[in-house]
């Protein structure tokens, strides 16, 4: 699927209880500051370069500024292109995720090592495009160090994903909440791959941190590999007394959203008592433990799958129960306000349903 990316913004939220660290990139070289940048990797126009289209070449790119905190998960979102000066010319090696806590500067070797394979402790999910007796050229791989043999396991392939090498953009989501990592390509409907996975053990990380990037290489065979978008979001952790599986949610209706890409913002509209709220979107936190004010939150997210509930817990009762929050959702074309309810018993709910032209 072609994507196209019109602005650059920058979100940094990182220090107060309720706000999480998040960045996107849409404009590599506005953010070259806070990218470390390794072996073949450049910077070309606006996109980065992981490798050229040369034989035998590694590159790797790590966010720098700061290790991502994966207490309660993590998504990361990228747009990446595969294409060659050559139609003759059969694409190679690929290019990888990596999350590892060694090093922002740090990169593997070429060939099938993907540009990762020499870096210990590391989760790499690989977008392989030579087959090197893998069973096809067009694949993605799961793959995390064993100290035992100091070589990467292979612990989870899919050979049925989109032709990535047909010189078009694709997109890939990954989340990783509750131990479980989900791979989305070019859909948000359904993952490609979803395993059960430790990557604090893998990764040999216990404050549950991380260095997030990308690695690749090329052999004989070779292409560009380049990536033209990148966002990573720190999910927040599960409030600790909210019992959500105990609490009454009443659904009061449905907001139907054009895009998938949401601005939800939320205020007291009512008397500013000292209502505290936690907002969940489907299985995600999107604030947590938040005293509500005249002045909007704003939250940026994304809508997975065909229909989410979007429910307001209560953390207390305010001077004039029950707690009352107005809630605005903006897809890129209109904005559609609600009022939310809750107390500690029970939540109200809207259902937000993707209804856009092109399911994906």
């Amino acid at each position: 699927m072609k994507c196209s990316f019109f602005f650059f913004l920058l979100f940094t939220y990182n220090l107060s209880e309720g706000q999480k660290y998040m960045f996107q990139i849409n404009d590599f070289k506005a953010f070259s500051d806070n990218v470390n940048l390794d072996g073949s990797a450049i910077i070309a126009g606006e996109r980065l370069r992981l490798t050229a289209d040369k034989p035998r070449q590694s590159g790797a790119c790590w966010y720098s500024a700061k290790k991502i905190d994966f207490t309660g998960g993590f998504e990361t979102e990228f747009t990446f292109l595969i294409s060659s000066d050559s139609s003759k010319m059969m694409p190679g090696d690929g290019f990888a995720f990596v999350i590892q806590a060694q090093s922002p500067d740090i990169t593997g070797g070429i060939g099938d090592d993907i540009g990762y394979k020499e870096i210990p402790y590391g989760v790499a999910l690989e977008f392989d495009t030579k087959d090197d007796n893998e069973g096809s050229r067009n694949h993605i791989n799961l793959s995390f160090y064993s100290p035992e043999t100091k070589t990467y396991r292979r612990y989870a392939t899919v050979h049925e994903i989109p032709e990535i090498t047909d010189g078009h953009s694709h997109f890939t989501r990954i989340i990783y909440r509750d131990g479980r990592l989900q791979v989305y390509l070019d859909s948000y409907l359904f993952p490609v791959l979803s395993v059960k996975l430790d990557v604090a053990e893998k990764i040999n990380s216990p404050d549950h941190t991380a260095w997030l990037g990308f690695t690749a290489s090329t052999s004989d065979q070779h292409s560009y590999q380049d990536l033209l978008s990148w966002s990573i979001k720190e999910l927040e952790v599960a409030p600790k007394d909210i019992a959500a599986d105990s609490v009454a949610v009443k659904e009061t209706g449905t907001i139907e959203v054009k895009s998938r890409k949401l601005t939800i913002s939320v205020w007291d509209y009512n008397t500013i008592d000292g209502d505290i709220i936690s907002l969940k979107l489907g299985p995600d936190w999107l604030i947590t433990n938040y005293q509500l004010t005249g002045d909007k939150y704003v939250i940026q997210t994304t809508l997975i799958g065909f229909a989410q509930d979007l429910i307001l817990y209560a953390h207390n009762v305010g001077m004039v129960p029950p707690n009352t929050a107005a809630i605005s959702v903006y897809d890129g074309l209109s904005t559609q306000r609600v009022s939310l309810e809750s107390n500690l018993e029970s939540s109200e709910a809207i259902k937000i349903a993707f209804t856009g032209d092109r399911e994906n």
